[in-house]
């Protein structure tokens, strides 16, 4: 694999192994979510079911209330044997015929039954009975799948249902006993008609085992039932058992949520307690409800799963492809370069970091070819300025015996003034012909200033005045040699020798806003220079090309030449000028300059 292989693959990784990891977490909060909506709205059915059934037990409560609260009927039944027969005929039509009105309000209750222990109250069917028509005393509170078979011929009345029997008295004295009736598929609904193929209700009594004195869970059921409602295994039936019998903190409980497994199904199921009629209510919903559109939601990610990886597959193969080929084109342009071909240039295209680096590239190549030709120019100078001064150098001992002939004249004659300016002159000479140094400190430059100006007040008959203010930590500085004797001679050419009078020359010293630079300050008070001829200087100035100087003098130009050489481009010459006040030229040099021997000055 080349490295744009290596950048494709390892970008869809990048991209793909994050996306894999949220997919799956994705699927998996799919999945919660699912099973939490699946055991809400279990719990939500059972609940729904639970009122339900407490509804019924309350119609049961009410119609034992109305009963017991008759108190002509409760006392009929105490003492029927003080009533002539025309009053116990008329009582009992009455009383049924109430009753039955109030049967038929509440259209669930199925039957409503009065048992008297008396034998005297006469039977009205199908609401009064006596108590020895069947042994009503040996029927639980609540019987379940309850038939009345001592009703005979009365089919209607005998189907299966759900049936309360309780004891009636008068003055804590039992005179007989009550028993409603409500079908079982009218109380139990939800156990006879199923919402989907996958949920399913149950209803289980609690009944003791005397012989194992155990517990058992006996399911309410019948035919009709059986074939509505999904098996319940043995092995979901211990599982649920186990759950309905665990105790917490001593105590059982009350209801709750429950995932019941065995090898064919997993169901998730919530139950509660009936405690009035001992009974526990059971909803249960097969995993397969979600299973199936789980399925259908993984098959839908997955396939878009890979649909996306393949688009960006391509897609950062397409973008590795273009961005590769430019960053090839840019390696093409360095082996340009390296074969020594300066001249190489890139296309710049695109608006990123290679942009950035193709841009670089030019710039670096341009850069370059500017910092050979600079170097050439460099060269040139420093061998026009070393055949200069080699010219220079021709018969410079001849001229020192020759001075010093005249000098030893000048004593012999007591000419002391000749003796000083001749000294004057072989120091300057000396400072001049030492060609071979290129720098010096300030203070030199400045005396040499010194001795030029002290033959210049020889041969004039007005008196030129310099003033230096040189701070004592700049003096050993190391500048470029013969930078600011010229800038003394223009000031002497251009401001002083037209006016012909006593004048004043100021060099001085000025730190800098730059941390890293000093500025050596000359500056004079002639006629000053106009705008025009300022801006010529600058234009001028500000023109790198080398220029070779004709006359063989040291003007502006050749200044600006040194010291962009020495010091940088960076470093330019300033020239602030009012007409009628004077000039001042300022030449900037780094505070940590190098002399000719290499130390830090």
């Amino acid at each position: 694999m080349n490295f744009s292989q290596k950048l494709v693959f390892a970008y869809t990784c990048i991209v793909v192994i994050p996306l894999f990891i949220i997919v799956v977490v994705a699927m998996g909060l799919i999945r919660r979510s699912r099973v939490e909506e699946l055991e809400a709205n279990s719990e939500g059915l059972l609940q729904e079911n639970y009122e339900l059934v407490q509804k019924n037990i309350e119609t049961f409560s009410r119609f034992e209330q109305l009963v017991n609260s008759n108190g002509r009927l409760t006392l009929f039944f105490t003492i029927p044997e003080r009533s002539d027969e025309e009053e116990i005929i008329d009582t009992m039509i009455s009383e049924a015929a109430m009753l039955e009105r109030t049967i038929e309000t509440v259209p669930n209750i199925y039957g409503l039954r009065i048992f008297s222990d008396n034998p005297n109250v006469p039977e009205r069917w199908p609401i009064f009975m006596n108590s020895s028509r069947t042994n009503v005393a040996t029927l639980n509170k609540w019987e379940f799948n309850y038939t009345a078979d001592y009703l005979g011929n009365l089919g209607s009345l005998k189907y299966e249902s759900v049936c309360t029997t309780r004891r009636l008295e008068k003055n804590f004295h039992p005179i007989g006993y009550v028993q409603i009736a409500m079908k079982t598929s009218d109380f139990f609904p939800f156990l006879f008609k199923k919402i989907n193929e996958y949920n399913d209700d149950y209803a289980f009594r609690e009944v003791l085992n005397k012989q194992t004195n155990k517990i058992e869970l006996i399911p309410i059921t019948n035919e009709i039932i059986e074939r509505s409602r999904a098996p319940f295994s043995q092995g979901l039936y211990d599982e649920f058992y186990k759950t309905v019998y665990r105790r917490t903190q001593g105590e059982l409980a009350k209801g709750g949520k429950v995932i019941l497994r065995d090898k064919n199904s997993i169901r998730y199921s919530s139950w509660i307690r009936v405690p009035e009629m001992n009974i526990i209510l059971l909803h249960t919903c097969s995993a397969q409800q979600i299973q199936r559109s789980l399925l259908l939601i993984q098959v839908v990610i997955l396939l878009g799963l890979t649909l996306t990886v393949f688009l960006l597959y391509f897609l950062v193969r397409y973008l590795t492809s273009r961005l590769m080929g430019r960053v090839y084109n840019l390696i093409g342009g360095m082996k340009q370069v390296q074969s020594g071909n300066l001249n190489a240039i890139v296309e710049v295209t695109g608006t990123d970091e290679v942009t950035e680096a193709q841009q670089t590239f030019n710039i670096m190549t341009e850069q370059l070819r500017s910092q050979i030709d600079e170097i050439k120019k460099e060269q040139q100078l420093i061998a026009d300025t070393e055949m200069k001064a080699m010219q220079n150098q021709i018969n410079a001992h001849f001229l020192y015996n020759a001075l010093e002939t005249i000098k030893m004249q000048a004593v012999i004659a007591g000419e002391t003034d000749v003796e000083e300016s001749i000294n004057v002159l072989g120091k300057l000479m000396h400072y001049c012909l030492r060609w071979r140094v290129h720098t010096v400190k300030l203070e030199e430059e400045v005396d040499y200033i010194r001795s030029y100006i002290y033959l210049l007040n020889i041969r004039n008959d007005y008196v030129i005045s310099l003033e230096t203010e040189i701070q004592p930590e700049w003096k050993t500085i190391a500048i470029p040699k013969m930078s600011l004797q010229p800038l003394v001679e223009n000031a002497f050419n251009y401001a002083i020798e037209p006016l012909g009078k006593d004048a004043v020359i100021r060099v001085y010293t000025e730190n800098g806003e730059q941390e890293d630079r000093i500025w050596l300050c000359v500056r004079d008070f002639g006629k000053g220079i106009n705008k025009e001829k300022q801006e010529e200087l600058a234009a001028y100035l500000a023109d790198d090309n080398y220029e070779r100087d004709s006359t063989g003098s040291i003007g502006l130009k050749n200044i600006q030449q040194r010291l962009t050489m020495f010091c940088g481009k960076d470093y330019r010459l300033v020239i602030e000028s009012t007409e009628g006040e004077g000039t001042l030229i300022k030449i900037p040099v780094p505070r940590n300059y190098l002399d000719d021997s290499g130390a830090q000055k």
